[in-house]
């Protein structure tokens, strides 16, 4: 005869009860008092022209965790042993190395994930709000992706429902930047559970009339677009399907009048984002119907 161990007292309560206490145990409160120290950025640039934007501090948002790479100087000075996995970026001003460093949640306050560590019930109840609940935000940290989507099981992975990334300008990408986003395409293409993206992209205006004489891009352009040398990252995107909402945020910053084909061309992209053509060709092909 087998007796079954009996149920704690809290997976007895009533499931809307636990829940309840799951979300003020796991949901982001930027107005909580409770804080930790936080290790500093990747600190490369302070705008969006081909680094890292950084902020001091992002704006409170319940719905926000934001993801970002840790200062390799921090990161080597820590334990030996990382819980988290790691990365190589490229850090160093004006002769940059590859050096080795991990993530961390800028905007975690309040959010006690050891609770996650009780039982595989109380797992699976507590990791599904988690991580269905926040949107995560990676900005231009996209080396960031892989590795904190790595470390997730499985089940937790397919829980996320949004995610926020940012496109470096065009002009100035180099190839290690092509090949990062490449891989964190294919690793948000198997998130069976996304339903939402926001999708920042670095748009170049050559001063506060540089897009007045320039014709946007009809949606059909893009098709060709797409296929060209240094637009491959489109490809990429266009791997991500069936989502219920993409959202394009234009980030316009200055950028100099174009002495080439390829700098034209991104200034006439740019105008095309700002002005929407982007997001309604993309949403045709990215948002279920």
């Amino acid at each position: 005869m087998v007796v079954s161990e009996p149920k704690s007292p809290f997976l007895r309560l009533p499931p809307e009860l636990r829940l309840d206490i799951y979300s003020r145990l796991l949901l982001h409160d930027p107005h909580c008092t409770f804080s930790i120290a936080k290790p500093a950025f990747l600190p490369i640039s302070i705008d969006y022209h081909g680094g890292h934007h950084t902020v001091d501090v992002p704006e409170p948002d319940a719905l926000t965790l934001c993801i970002r790479a840790e200062d390799p100087a921090n990161y080597k000075s820590r334990s030996p042993v990382h819980v988290r996995s790691a990365f190589i970026v490229r850090s160093g001003g004006m002769r940059p190395g590859c050096v080795p460093t991990t993530y961390f949640a800028l905007s975690n306050t309040g959010i006690h994930t050891s609770l996650l560590r009780a039982n595989m019930q109380i797992y699976a109840e507590a990791s599904e709000l988690l991580f269905s609940s926040h949107v995560f935000d990676f900005d231009l940290h996209i080396e960031s992706l892989v590795a904190f989507l790595s470390d997730l099981t499985p089940f937790a992975r397919n829980c996320i429902r949004s995610v926020r990334l940012v496109k470096r300008a065009l002009p100035y990408e180099k190839e290690y930047s092509k090949a990062e986003w490449a891989i964190a395409m294919e690793w948000l293409g198997r998130l069976g559970g996304l339903k939402s993206l926001s999708l920042g992209i670095v748009c170049g205006r050559p001063g506060p009339d540089g897009w007045d004489m320039i014709p946007a891009l009809n949606l059909e352009h893009f098709d060709v677009l797409k296929g060209t040398e240094g637009m491959e990252w489109m490809d990429g995107l266009l791997t991500i399907k069936g989502l219920a909402n993409c959202n394009v945020e234009p980030l316009v910053v200055h950028c100099p009048f174009p002495k080439s084909a390829a700098m034209a061309r991104y200034i006439q992209f740019s105008a095309s984002v700002d002005d929407g053509s982007f997001a309604v060709w993309l949403n045709d092909k990215m948002v279920r119907s």
